[in-house]
This record gives structure tokens, sequence and C-alpha cells, in this order.
């Protein structure tokens, strides 16, 4: 009887793959052995910053939209109640309390600020559909801020805005600029007729502190403040009796950085 000699055993490996944070963990275990030996295999990660949205809120939803140097700015107001009454002249009225170049401590920019709504109303009163609103632009000037293409504003979003996201508006800020708030005013101004019409509730807001020029705690009547008073003067700060003739000159003053 001849005896066949068995053929040499080869030792097969089995594999897992395993994943593990951004590579993969590659496991051998030989079947003759008990030995493993894991290689961990790389692969390169793509990092991408995403831009920050700008929409606002939950049932009561505000999209602001446009830049400082553009065509326009303005916003998109969705979840509004149908029938609320609604002119551009409600909007006006608080677009006007915010336009530039209405004191010393403001921007010099001069624009009118004259809106339009193009969407979500008939007839005066509001249909339940988003409401679009658009003020134009009128004094941007593109060789405005050519000295500034190579260097950062201080005190501006300028610098974080590039580093951020490796592009920038040089003209203005782009987004950054406060020209974006009129298109939160303006959605605002909407929010403060429902809120009264509904709640009979009314907000007031007023300057109480420019640098080191502060409005005592005791000079205003929190409880009777009216509208009316507010807006009397270009700074809240003129209606304390020793603040009359409040400092202009500390609040404009230059400040080396």
């Amino acid at each position: 009887m001849t005896t066949v000699p068995k053929p040499q055993q080869v030792a097969h490996s089995r594999a897992r793959l395993a994943p593990r944070a951004i590579g993969a963990l590659l496991e051998f275990a030989p079947a003759s052995s008990s030995l493993r030996f894991a290689v961990h295999r790389c692969r390169t990660a793509r990092l991408e910053v995403k831009a920050s949205g700008n929409t606002f809120g939950n049932y009561f939803q505000v999209a602001t939209y446009g830049e400082s140097h553009g065509g326009g700015v303005g916003c998109v107001i969705s979840g509004c109640p149908p029938r609320i009454p609604l002119t551009e002249a409600d909007l006006q009225v608080e677009l006007d309390r915010r336009r530039p170049g209405q004191s010393r401590i403001t921007s010099t920019r001069k624009e009118t600020d004259t809106c339009k709504i193009l969407s979500g109303t008939h007839e005066g009163v509001t249909t339940g559909t988003p409401i679009l609103v658009i003020v134009p632009n009128t004094d941007q000037i593109g060789s405005d801020h050519r000295e500034i293409a190579n260097v950062y504003r201080p005190s501006h979003a300028d610098a974080t805005y590039d580093f951020k996201y490796g592009v920038r508006a040089v003209q203005g800020g782009g987004r950054s600029s406060g020209r974006e708030t009129v298109g939160r005013v303006a959605a605002g101004a909407l929010a403060k007729k429902i809120l009264k019409l509904k709640c009979g509730l009314e907000i007031l807001s007023f300057v109480s502190k420019v640098h080191q020029v502060v409005l005592p705690e005791d000079a205003v009547d929190y409880g009777s403040v009216t509208l009316e008073q507010v807006d009397g003067c270009a700074c809240m700060l003129c209606h304390a009796p020793s603040f009359f003739h409040y400092d202009t000159a500390a609040m404009t003053a230059p400040t080396v950085i």
C-alpha cells in the first residue's frame, strides 16, 4: 500500500475591515498561527467650512439677503399670519429710524432706504404667504474701498471672514456690513405690529451707554417712556438732565490701536 504524502498545508489568512476614525483597521489572522497583526490604512479627510445660514426663527422665520455695496438688501418673511394690515409705510417708519447719516455717531452714508413689498400682501393685508421686502442701495460706489483692498479694517469682520472662508467682499464688508440689518429691521417692524395687534405689547429701545458716557439708572421712567420720547433725540442719553449736552466729542474721538 502506497502512502501518498499529504500536500504541505498552506496557511490562509482571513481579513476583517473595521472602520476607525477617518481611516480603516485591517486585521490579519493566519489560520495556522495565533499571531495577529494589524495595518492602519489612512485616507485623506476632506475638511470643508460651510457658510453660516441667514434664516432666523421657528414659526415666524426671517431670511435676510443682499450686500452693502450690491444692488440692494432686504428679507423674506415666512410664517406671518394672514389678514394682518400691512403696507410699505408700516415698514418705512422703522427703516427711517434706522437710516444712516442722521447724526455724528452713525455712518455718513446717504441712503433713502425706501422699501418695496413684492409679495405676500393683497389690498393692504397679508395673505399668509412669504413676504419679500427689498430696499435698493443708492449710495454704493465701487471705488470707495479700493485703498483698503490689501488691508483689514480695525473693528470690522474683514479679517475673520477672509480667514474663515478664503474670500471677502472688500466693498463695505459685504454681508458683514451693518447694512445687512436693513432686512432685520423691516421684519422686526412687522413682528412689532403683530405683537401689538394680538397681545397689546409694545417694544422700545434706546441708547444708554456710549463708551464712557453712561445714562444714570434713575434718569428714565421705564414704565412710562414713549416712542416719541425716544425719537425726540438722536441719542437717549440727552434725556437725562445732567447729560442734556452729552459729550459727542468723547464718542467720536479716534482710538489708537
